[in-house]
Formats: structure tokens, sequence, C-alpha cells
């Protein structure tokens, strides 16, 4: 936990440290989603009826998950372009057992740490409800026992649609997220300088 609270800060000492002339062209953003992926898989393969012998010697999981949270950086270059990079925190816990053989039920937590520079694209919007894509790619790191992958991981995200609403210096921020970060909706704050 340490460490992500070294990288949120000199991500944002980072971003505050490109000048005065750069004024407004710097966009830092705190999310929470509602969904991170790897509870998302394990979730929907929980639900689904399997019809063959070989699926009663897997493991079977009952997940929770909380919130995910992730924080991005952007420096705009042109109008429409923007790079950037996307720190993300989730975590989960539950059990894993078997519904054949003489294996213990096992309780385990899981903690994903991901790391992705990006690039954001701006779309032509009014001032106040301004509409962007994003797409990142880098690496997923995971902690504890891991359930779904292995401890390090190819970790992607793609925002189809975002959009932010209100002031130019600090606003609100919705996006739809699909990839094996966080799939759902994530909402947020979003400070321009």
């Amino acid at each position: 936990m340490k460490k992500l609270l070294i990288f949120i800060s000199a991500a944002i000492l980072t971003a505050g440290s490109f000048g005065a002339k750069a004024q407004g062209r710097t966009d830092v953003n705190l999310y929470m989603g509602f969904m991170n992926a790897t509870y998302t898989s394990l979730d929907q393969a929980r639900g689904s009826i399997h019809k063959d012998l070989y699926s009663i010697y897997e493991p079977h999981y009952t997940v929770t998950s909380g919130p995910s949270f992730t924080l991005d950086a952007n420096r705009r270059l042109l109008p429409w372009l923007g790079v950037g990079i996307q720190g993300n925190y989730s975590s989960m816990k539950g059990t894993k057992k078997y519904n054949i053989g003489n294996i213990p039920k096992r309780e385990f937590s899981q903690t994903m740490l991901a790391f992705l520079p990006q690039v954001k694209f701006f779309i032509p919007s009014p001032r106040h409800f301004r509409l962007y894509a994003k797409a990142a790619a880098g690496i997923n790191l995971n902690i504890g026992e891991t359930i779904v992958g292995m401890p390090i991981d190819f970790a992607w995200d793609i925002v189809p649609i975002g959009f932010e609403w209100g002031g130019q210096i600090v606003y609100g921020t919705a996006e739809v997220s699909l990839g094996n970060v966080i799939t759902g909706v994530r909402i947020g704050i979003g400070f321009r300088f």
C-alpha cells in the first residue's frame, strides 16, 4: 500500500511540475469502478451451467469484491490527443472448493495493481460537457493467491466512451471501461491545470 501511495504522490507531483505555460493541458482524475475484471470472470463462470463430466473436477469459487480505484494523469499534446499513465487498485476475497475429491475448502484473498501507459482521444464537444475515448496497455501485478492469470500479467483497458461535465478546472467524469482491469463503469472527479 505504501508503494501505491508513493506512486500516486509522484504522479501528482510530476503532473504539477509542467509549469504555468501549460495551463489547462494536464489533467488528473480519480475514479471509483464497480467491477474488477477478475471478479467478473469468476462470477460469470459460477453462473454458467456445465454439462460435461470434466467440470465436476474443476474448482468452484465463491467470490466477493469491493470497488476498484483508478488514478490517471494525462498531458494534452494536441487539441484532440493526450498521453498519460493510469494506476489501478482492486481486491477480492473468497472461497475455493472442489465438488469431488478430498481437497479441503480454502479461503483466499487477492490484490490487483495495474500500471498502464495510455492515450486519450478528445472528441470535439461543448465546453461544459466533453467527450473522450482512451486506450491503455501495461502490466497487472497479482498479490496474494493468484486465482486467474499469473502473478504478473498483461493488462489492457479500453474506454470507448467517457465524458466530463462541469467546470474547466474541477469537473466530474464517468466512463465505460472494457478490458482485463475494469469491466463496467467508473465515476470520479478530475482536476485540470
